[in-house]
């Protein structure tokens, strides 16, 4: 019932990302001697959620529990004036997080957490992250380049909802919807099953409708379903090996 209860909240909540954040253009007040801390607190949360999504791509949900229970606890005590609905939303994701037994669940309330975080960036002005116009990078083998620019591909769509930035949101999608892996890049490293291809089918169309996406909450969710796409193919892959 627990869990059912934090659902339920968090699709209600989700509905506040996007333009909603637009009607609380609140400055927060922060006194001079708060800012270290808060500022310290901050990039702990940066790494933390960056560390989910890591734990997400390599499919591995324990880790993403242990991660989200400690950003949950992170988020207790005082917060400044105009922080608390986007503070509230985290919190709830976090509990989705430290409790969800579902790879493909787990990765639309990551991809809802990021997208919390950009609100709330979104909200005081600011750009955490920047897009800096750099290539990603190639190797000489073909599957593996696949994977290592999906993989870049991720992290700058990631980067684009957490900043928030349209800059590497682009760029990510760019890559992603022009280097697809098909039956055919992987028939050599493994033995393709139905699922995989259907999430290879899943991704595909992703990347193309996520370089369509200009509203924060069409973003997030298509980020959520990219990124289940990629925790379901690593699981189906690590399977294979058992």
């Amino acid at each position: 019932m627990r869990t059912i209860r934090y659902l339920a909240i968090l699709v209600v909540l989700s509905g506040c990302g996007g333009n909603a954040v637009k009607e609380q253009q609140v400055t927060p007040k922060i006194t001079n001697t708060e800012k270290p801390a808060l500022a310290s607190d901050m990039h702990r949360h940066f790494d933390d959620i960056n560390a989910i999504q890591l734990a997400l791509i390599s499919g591995n949900l324990t880790q993403v529990r242990v991660l989200a229970q400690r950003i949950r606890v992170g988020f207790s005590g005082p917060v400044p004036s105009g922080w608390e609905p986007f503070i509230e939303r985290s919190v709830v994701s976090a509990e989705m997080l430290s409790v969800v037994d579902d790879l493909g669940m787990a990765a639309r309330v990551a991809s809802l957490m990021a997208g919390t975080c950009g609100d709330c960036h979104r909200n005081q002005n600011v750009v955490v992250v920047k897009h800096e116009a750099i290539s990603p990078p190639h190797e000489s083998d073909r599957f593996s380049d696949f994977m290592i620019q999906h993989r870049w591909a991720a992290d700058r769509m990631w980067e684009g909802l957490i900043g928030p930035s349209d800059a590497a949101w682009l760029a990510g999608t760019q890559v992603l919807s022009t280097t697809p892996l098909t039956a055919e890049d992987l028939g050599e490293r493994l033995i393709l099953n139905p699922a995989i291809e259907g999430l290879l089918v899943q991704i595909r169309k992703d990347g193309e409708a996520a370089s369509r996406a200009l509203d924060a909450k069409g973003r997030q969710e298509l980020y959520g379903s990219f990124l289940a796409g990629c925790a379901g193919c690593h699981q189906q892959m690590m399977n294979q090996r058992d």
